[in-house]
């Protein structure tokens, strides 16, 4: 047989030749159907190629420019024997070629001077996109001395002009008119993608490459958006104001983009899944989970298991008339220094599908939802996604939460409820996905938890609107006990041993990572109905107690929701599509555990939810409506300002403690709902 030696010819044997798995022909019969999607550009599959032919295969790597040209040719060649009718519309057909193997997956922190020039792919985060703008590739020019209109292909940025005309029988050197309906344009967008998270190694900034997109494959990805890109590494000279340098800057001009899976999927092998199967049927299976989130900290068996609802989620929904409901949670750790904290977001990060950690004083607004930054070559506005973005359908582990600029939080809000991040910036309007859970530990205001006062007085610093979105709120207190300190100074003690069997993981944190990634992914638990039954009598016991006008409330709808994301997260956890009895149990023990620490008023030894949502308990609003109230009656009855004194006096008659009329009377000052006139009195404003 004759070896063909025409990369064009070579590459239409293959097109015509190579039959799949299903012992079809396959690109022969994809080239048949680009008229019916009306496409025009044909997706190759590298290992197909490479099975084919290897020889083209790795020529196409080397000399990516020619090749994919050729094989361009080869698809317009037999898209004129296969569909004569669709080639006269002259669809330019380009080849765009996929999963490329390992040995050209390159790392962006592995690209080299050695990648110039050769077809390889990388995998990212998209970060930041322009606007999809024409380039011209074919410029019409009018020669007013023959009144003729020739063309010049545009190659490269630089816009080239006609020396003369380029019609033979003219030839004069002008004047000319640029013909802009005339000319032949294509779509151009620049982006930039950003090393994944969790391809990043740890105290490493991540790096980022500038990606040309053209013709049909713009706009495919927004930012947030993980993905593959085939394409040929280029270069630029940089430049100064003096002049060009030695040194070259690279990107990245596309052949094809690919928008992956959120949860690389591709990972989980069959043995793997194998493996995951055999660990879900153990009846031990939830307690082996929890030891196995932060095994090298000690005890925090409740706020570990918390984590791992966390770390599995409930099944978001989406309500026929389009209301969407989240089935990400949220949990606050609110604790002592020392207690730990940071060390179990950074486990949690490790572990999660999808595991972000930032700092609550390192980050703004800005870099936490999304930013609209200037492009440094074009000039133009372009979006840049923040970290909720970018851990999308993943973790968000936010330390010192405590310690954000109050303006930067707000902008979390819309983000842990709604799931989405919007834009409204310099002309660019976009909303982005943000479903992603979020795990945050603060501090209290005054360094140490102080039992006496709620949780919204022991971190004043975060607002009512914050907290009441978190689903569990944790209190960590570091309290001497002998026996406990006694256990903590063994388990450290043994930590610090070289071989300490106590600190490893029940289920290795490589098997654990894609066990969740599974479980999230195939698991979709339904509520049945004695679970829903369990939840509903609970919901209504708790509520019960606050049927009176002025009676706490114990429960809102929105620890509802948070029960049913709870027993949900409970179910995946043993890879069940059915919510039962136990589930909700588990749910509602956890929720309980929360409620007792951040939601029974110390006074009346009741559930009251009030503190999380409006910043007092109902006791203590009662009791500030009824200072106001003093304030009224004695202003009426002494025609004027009232004294701290009278106030205390009549305050304590009505059974209201002296600490907290003053407490309470500066709250109310700095609410603006009294002032003092003079020193020491005070009057309704």
């Amino acid at each position: 047989m004759e070896t063909i030696t025409d990369p064009s010819k070579r590459f239409e044997s293959f097109f015509l030749e190579f039959i799949d798995e299903k012992n079809e022909k396959k690109y022969r019969d994809l080239i048949r159907g680009l008229s019916l999607q009306n496409k025009k550009s044909l997706k190759i599959n590298f290992n197909d190629l490479f099975k084919f032919d290897s020889q083209l295969a790795r020529n196409l790597i080397d000399k990516p420019d020619e090749l994919i040209k050729d094989s361009s040719i080869a698809i317009n060649n037999i898209l004129k024997e296969v569909d004569i009718d669709y080639y006269d519309q002259k669809p330019d057909v380009i080849a765009r070629f996929t999963n490329l193997d390992e040995d050209h997956t390159i790392l962006l922190r592995s690209l080299r001077a050695e990648h110039i020039g050769k077809l390889m792919q990388v995998h990212g985060i998209l970060n930041r996109a322009s606007i999809v703008k024409p380039q011209i590739i074919d410029a019409a020019f009018y020669c007013e001395q023959c009144r003729g209109t020739f063309f010049i292909k545009q190659e490269g940025y630089r816009f080239k002009k006609p020396l003369q005309c380029d019609i033979d029988s003219c030839r004069r050197k002008g004047p000319f008119k640029f013909l802009p309906e005339n000319s032949k344009f294509i779509d151009w967008q620049k982006i930039s993608i950003q090393e994944s998270p969790e391809a990043l190694p740890a105290g490493q900034l991540p790096r980022t490459i500038d990606v040309i997109l053209l013709k049909d494959i713009v706009d495919l990805a927004r930012p947030g958006a993980n993905v593959a890109i085939t394409g040929v590494l280029r270069s630029s000279q940089d430049s100064s104001g003096r002049g060009k340098l030695t040194t070259f800057h690279t990107y990245l001009e596309a052949n094809n983009i690919t928008v992956l899976e959120k949860e690389l999927e591709e990972d989980i092998t069959d043995e793997d899944e194998k493996r995951i199967k055999e660990l879900s049927n153990d009846p031990l299976i939830h307690e082996k989970i929890i030891n196995s989130i932060a095994p090298s900290i000690y005890g925090n068996h409740d706020i570990k298991e918390a984590i791992c609802y966390l770390l599995f989620g409930g099944r978001p929904k989406e309500l026929p008339d389009g209301m969407k409901i989240r089935g990400d949670t949220h949990i606050l750790l609110v604790g002592d220094p020392g207690t730990g904290k940071s060390q179990l977001l950074q486990s949690v990060k490790e572990i999660a599908p999808r595991g972000l950690y930032t700092s609550g004083k390192g980050s703004t607004a800005a870099g936490l939802t999304a930013a609209v930054m200037r492009d440094r070559d074009t000039g133009e506005m372009t979006l840049e996604a923040g970290a909720l973005v970018i851990s999308d359908m993943g973790i968000a582990c936010i330390d010192e939460f405590d310690k954000m600029n109050p303006q930067d939080r707000v902008a979390i809000h819309e983000a842990m409820e709604q799931q989405t991040v919007s834009i409204a910036k310099a002309g660019i309007l976009a909303n982005l996905n943000a479903r992603t859970s979020i795990l945050a530990a603060a501090n209290p205001t005054y360094g140490r938890y102080d039992d006496y006062k709620n949780v919204a007085e022991n971190i004043k610093k975060l607002p009512v609107s914050i907290l009441s979105r978190f689903d569990l709120i944790f209190i960590l207190r570091d309290i001497p006990d002998a026996e406990k300190d006694a256990k903590l100074a063994e388990h450290i003690l043994e930590l610090h041993k070289e071989i300490n069997p106590k600190s490893a993981p029940e289920i290795p944190p490589d098997l654990l990572s894609k066990y969740i990634r599974y479980a999230r992914r195939n698991v979709k638990p339904v509520l049945q109905t004695n679970a829903q039954k369990r939840i509903n009598d609970f919901y209504l016991e708790m509520r019960g107690s606050g049927e009176s006008e002025n009676s706490p409330i114990a429960i809102s709808s929105r620890q509802l929701e948070g029960l049913i994301r709870l027993a949900e997260a409970h179910a995946r956890m043993a890879l069940r599509n059915d919510v039962i009895l136990e589930d909700a149990e588990r749910a509602i023990g956890i929720m309980t555990l929360s409620l007792r620490q951040v939601g029974v008023d110390r006074e009346t030894g009741s559930f009251d939810i009030s503190a999380v949502t409006t910043g007092q308990f109902t006791s203590q609003r009662n009791k500030m409506l009824e200072i106001e109230k003093i304030i009224e009656e004695l202003s009426e009855e002494k025609g004027g300002p009232v004294s701290t004194e009278s106030i205390i006096e009549l305050a304590l008659a009505r059974g209201i403690e002296k600490d907290f009329v003053e407490s309470g009377l500066e709250d109310l000052q700095r609410k603006g709902v009294i002032f003092k006139p003079y020193s020491d009195h005070w009057k309704k404003a």
